[in-house]
């Protein structure tokens, strides 16, 4: 079967969550909203979709809009500071060997794209970050639309990645090396769920036999 793939970005190819947990609590500190400050509080807003979350909370449309840029210039001091999972650029280059692969994610796609770039991991059709769309769904369902006949899989680490993978329409898998725990991440119902980028690579192998 064609196979395409479509990853979350920061937590299954990245280890970034320090770095974005920062840059995105001080954004929104700069622009006057202070309720997330611990680790669990920001943690919190990935049950679901992190926009969503923060609308929820009574954070208005335009706010977001301005925690987004300030966010940018944040991380951008420090995208050169984030490292590669073990393991995940070489499961990324067998996979591209026989699927199409994406990328989703809640990061700015210039972030995505720049840090791609300079580490030559060229592997993917398309990079879909906030700044294109703050729902990972409505993304998600553009990939679909434009491969017919194509199966799906979003590779995400978080409850809210689980639940924005199924309402997409696509097949859910969990890593558990990113920012939520495998106990979080059950309450997502994930469709499969693996524990290295290894594991990975051998279940989309076994989907395509």
């Amino acid at each position: 079967m064609k196979l395409a793939i479509i990853f979350d970005f920061d937590g299954v190819i990245v280890d970034s969550y320090e770095i974005f947990k920062d840059a995105f609590v001080a954004a929104c500190f700069e622009n006057g909203y202070q309720q997330i400050s611990t680790k669990k509080e920001f943690l919190n807003l990935l049950d679901g979709n992190l926009y969503e979350s923060l609308e929820h909370t009574g954070i208005s449309k335009e706010a977001i809009q301005k925690i987004l840029k300030k966010f940018k210039e944040n991380a951008h001091l420090e995208h050169n500071n984030l490292k590669f999972f073990e393991g995940i650029r070489e499961t990324l280059a067998e996979l591209a060997g026989e699927n199409k692969l994406f990328v989703v994610s809640s990061n700015l796609s210039g972030i995505v794209q720049d840090l791609l770039r300079f580490h030559k991991i060229m592997f993917f059709e398309e990079v879909l970050g906030s700044d294109k769309g703050t729902s990972k769904v409505k993304k998600i369902e553009s990939i679909r639309a434009k491969l017919p006949g194509y199966d799906f899989l979003y590779v995400g680490d978080t409850k809210g990645d689980m639940i924005e993978g199924r309402l997409g329409g696509v097949k859910t898998v969990a890593v558990t090396w990113g920012w939520h725990s495998r106990e979080k991440l059950f309450e997502g119902n994930p469709d499969f769920i693996v524990n290295t980028p290894k594991e990975l690579l051998n279940l989309a192998r076994d989907l395509q036999n």
